[in-house]
This record gives structure tokens, C-alpha cells and sequence, in this order.
């Protein structure tokens, strides 16, 4: 091989080496970049959403306890007082022996409510002749119904010639609040 010759494919290769670099090389290398840059970015917004993920979690955890501490905790208020259904919950068998009577007196209801965005009243009164726990057994209930009743007034007696006995009959006047919402309904 002549000298010229070696030279010319010296030349021919260092162009292909060039051509090689310009069209391959430097553009794959560019795309390898942008190819880190994207997913280095991915990345960053997979930890993103994996932060995001858990604090829905915690929110929903969240929710669900407060809605368990609202059915536990608070009692609805209905559209109507519903009379009925509070007596029913609270009568007691007259038995003659702890309860002797058991009566309940309606009150009307307020037109409307005294403060504007406060709940009607339907006053109630319990009336008994019983014993104690009888007696004691009518304020738990109002406490454990699920609608908003409100004690306004208890009143017990006895009289004084059962005085002596162990569990002596007692007169027992109970006064009730028991709240709705018209508006509710509406």
C-alpha cells in the first residue's frame, strides 16, 4: 500500500468516525440524557404520589373514625317530633310491684323556635309510681336514644309512711325537651 493510499483511508475513517459520532453516537447520547432527566422526574413524582396515597389512607382512616364517633357520639334530630315512638321507648311493664303507674303528658309545641337557627321543642312529662330503679332505668333510656331528647327536670317524693320500707314507691316527675327540625324535613 502507497503512502497516499494510507492516508486517504486514514482520512475515510477518521470522516467515518465523524459521521459514525454525528448521526449515532451524539444523538443516542442525547437521548440517553433526556431518557435520565424523564426518568429521574417519573421518579420524583412516583414519591409524590406514594406521599399523596398514604395521606388519602390516613384521611380515610380519619373519616371512617370520625363517622363512628358521629353514630356513637351524636343523636339525629328528626322533622317531626314523633311522640310516639319516644313514648314506646320508654314505657315500663306496670307490674304493680315496681311500677305501680306510669303515665306521659304531651306539651304543645312552640310554633317557632325561640332563636333563629335552633330546633323546635316538643315537651314531654313522665309521670311514675315506682321504685327507684324503675324510675333511674326511664332517664338511661332517655340517654340512649339515638335522637336528641333532653332531660329539662326530674322531681321525686315519697311518702312518709313508706318511709320505713327498703325500696319504698317514689312519685316521680320527669320533664322532657324532645328536639326537632321542620326545616329538616323540608
Amino acid at each position: 500500500m502507497t503512502a497516499t493510499r494510507e492516508i486517504w483511508m486514514l482520512f475515510a475513517t477518521f470522516v467515518l468516525l465523524v459521521l459514525f459520532s454525528c448521526f449515532f453516537i451524539w444523538p443516542n447520547y442525547r437521548g440517553a440524557e433526556q431518557a435520565t432527566n424523564d426518568a429521574q422526574e417519573l421518579e420524583l413524582r412516583i414519591k409524590q404520589l406514594e406521599l399523596r396515597q398514604v395521606e388519602v389512607e390516613k384521611m380515610h382512616s380519619d373519616l371512617v373514625a370520625m363517622e363512628k364517633k358521629v353514630i356513637q357520639e351524636y343523636k339525629r334530630v328528626p322533622s317531626v317530633p314523633d311522640t310516639a315512638e319516644i313514648v314506646k321507648h320508654l314505657s315500663l311493664e306496670v307490674d304493680g310491684q315496681n311500677v305501680r303507674d306510669q303515665s306521659f303528658t304531651a306539651g304543645s309545641t312552640s310554633a317557632k323556635p325561640t332563636q333563629q337557627n335552633s330546633f323546635d321543642i316538643q315537651p314531654l312529662a313522665v309521670t311514675m309510681h315506682a321504685d327507684f330503679e324503675s324510675i333511674f332505668s326511664v332517664i338511661q333510656n332517655v340517654e340512649s336514644m339515638n335522637r336528641l331528647v333532653r332531660i329539662s327536670s326530674v322531681r321525686m317524693s315519697r311518702n312518709e309512711s313508706e318511709a320505713d320500707e327498703t325500696a319504698p314507691v317514689l312519685e316521680a316527675a320527669i320533664g322532657l325537651h324532645a328536639m326537632y327540625d321542620v326545616q329538616e324535613g323540608n
